[in-house]
């Protein structure tokens, strides 16, 4: 059965392109949205078949936590480096969405799925905030978590944390994005929770001090000011 997720970040109703960064908002269901008006090819990815070893330290890769991806490209390599730390054979493309849109959304089942990815926020979010965007949306289909609809805060929590550890199992930082994400207006609903208390409960699950956080929530606000 097909499903459709709206992951653990959403665009505001706002368009996208009035905005100087995106800003990122959660709990916002804005349905079913088409591609963007001028989509380009989607991009295929492969199946993640290699496990994650718990006894193999991630690999280190240069830091992308503040600076706009080298081109859609980058975006899929991002994705797929993310699914195969997963360990699960997940065969994915990914696609530019509409605009206005939602920042990232997942459409399918594990065995083929589709991410599709704002145009304009393809070209200024940081490629390590994509790789924890990406390994909760692929979490909501590896671990049978609902669709946004039929979700709860327990199940983005678990989307969170599963698909942090596919992130920094493919050597992504954790703290550089719960800082990005700390920039954010705490969001709360009755589905998804509290963003800044599902930041706090992540942050308690890998251990990663508050004030680490902080100081990379700095980093993050600094960033986009200058962007």
């Amino acid at each position: 059965m097909t499903t459709e997720l709206v992951g653990l970040i959403h665009m505001t109703t706002r368009p996208f392109h009035n905005l100087l960064l995106p800003r990122i908002a959660v709990l916002l269901v804005l349905g079913a949205l088409p591609s963007c008006a001028e989509p380009a090819a989607p991009v295929h990815g492969g199946a993640g078949t290699s496990p994650t070893q718990k006894s193999r330290p991630p690999e280190k890769r240069p830091d992308s936590s503040y600076r706009p991806p080298r081109g859609f490209t980058e975006l899929q390599s991002v994705a797929g480096r993310v699914a195969r730390a997963s360990g699960h054979k997940i065969v994915w493309r990914l696609q530019p969405g509409a605009n206005p849109g939602p920042l990232v959304r997942i459409r399918g089942t594990v065995n083929d799925c589709t991410i599709f990815v704002h145009p304009l926020a393809a070209r200024k979010v940081p490629p390590n905030t994509w790789a924890f965007l990406f390994g909760h949306e692929f979490a909501h289909l590896t671990e049978n978590l609902g669709t946004h609809s039929a979700t709860s805060p327990e199940n983005e929590l678990q989307a969170d944390i599963t698909g942090a550890r596919y992130a920094m199992a493919a050597g992504y930082r954790i703290e550089a994005f719960l800082g990005w994400v700390l920039t954010e207006p705490d969001q709360k609903s009755d589905s998804h929770g509290s963003l800044h208390q599902r930041v706090r409960a992540i942050a308690r699950k890998f251990g990663v001090p508050w004030r680490t956080i902080e100081r990379e929530s700095k980093r993050a606000a600094s960033y986009r000011a200058g962007r």
